[in-house]
């Protein structure tokens, strides 16, 4: 099925390997909206400031910057052979911040994913992972795909680049189920393999006497029920792949750090994530695991918010 991919540009290097990954993550037949957004001056410096420059040449040149930032983008999608649009935001016509701008195009578009670089620049300032980003994560009705600066570059179609190995977590929740289902989706239209992992977060410590054997045991019964669903789901769909279990201890590691290892260890493309599951006891919450896992895996990390679809 088409796909139609939003991508965020501003011309960071953050926002280069997005537009590589934009080029890896395609098929062909998909769509892809090129947008960059401009901001008000006049936001972006102090009142004092202000009065030294002139605010309207600042902002025919980050007009001007965006568009050579968004014609160098869509040149090289169609190089590739996708069929790419360009479209500059001007927020002080709209009155909204990035995010909103950013969500909305999304709506009115009608994308099915919105694929950014998590430390580029948005205007004069850093786009940072716990900012922009992260509020488009919580706005956004569609998957969202974050690329860090130091994630390294894909090849994209013409080159032969495409998805090869894809890993996801998996925990107990209907959020990671619908990431599981996506990232089965994914592997299908690549023709990857799939490597599903559950970390068992496990509770503790606990006081003197107290004997957690009942506990523990509860913990790794559901972490292996996840994971034979997962086992059946990927035999019915004749998806190669296969399943891990991790395990951590209350004290040392967290969770995104064993998701981040088992990436590296299958050198996985990208990983899959949903943004509100449960991880044991605690929530496995935007601010933590899946924000932990994007600044840190080296690879893109694909996060599907509680209310994006599944594929």
């Amino acid at each position: 099925m088409t796909k139609r991919i939003l991508l965020a540009t501003d011309g960071s290097e953050s926002s280069r390997r997005a537009l590589r990954e934009a080029a890896a993550f395609a098929r062909n037949g998909d769509m892809i909206r090129v947008i960059h957004t401009v901001e008000d001056p006049v936001n972006l410096l102090t009142t004092a400031f202000g009065k030294l420059i002139d605010l309207e040449q600042v902002r025919r040149d980050m007009q001007r910057e965006g568009e050579e930032h968004l014609a160098r983008a869509v040149l090289y999608l169609r190089e590739e052979g996708f069929d790419a649009q360009a479209h500059l935001l001007d927020l002080r016509t709209t009155g909204e911040t990035v995010p909103e701008a950013m969500t909305r195009e999304a709506c009115e578009w009608g994308a099915d994913i919105i694929i950014v670089g998590t430390h580029g620049r948005s205007g004069v300032r850093r786009v940072m992972l716990g900012s922009v980003a992260e509020q488009i994560l919580r706005s956004a009705e569609v998957p969202v795909m974050l690329v860090a600066g130091e994630a390294r570059p894909h090849s994209p179609l013409r080159s032969g680049g495409h998805y090869e190995r894809i890993l996801v977590a998996l925990d107990d929740s209907e959020t990671s189920r619908r990431a599981f289902e996506y990232s089965l989706s994914l592997a299908r239209t690549h023709g990857a393999s799939l490597r599903i992992v559950h970390v068992l977060d496990l509770p503790g410590p606990f006081p003197e006497g107290f004997d957690p054997t009942p506990l523990l045991n509860a913990v790794r019964t559901v972490g292996e029920q996840a994971l034979t669903w997962a086992t059946q789901r990927l035999r019915d769909a004749g998806v190669p792949g296969d399943v891990e279990m991790r395990e951590i201890q209350p004290v040392g590691e967290g969770v995104a750090d064993q998701i981040i290892a088992a990436g590296k260890e299958v050198d996985a493309d990208v990983i899959v994530l949903g943004t509100h599951g449960r991880r044991g006891f605690r929530r496995f919450t935007l601010g933590s695991v899946a924000e932990d896992t994007a600044r840190h895996a080296g690879r893109p990390v694909l996060l599907l918010p509680a209310h994006a679809p599944a594929a």
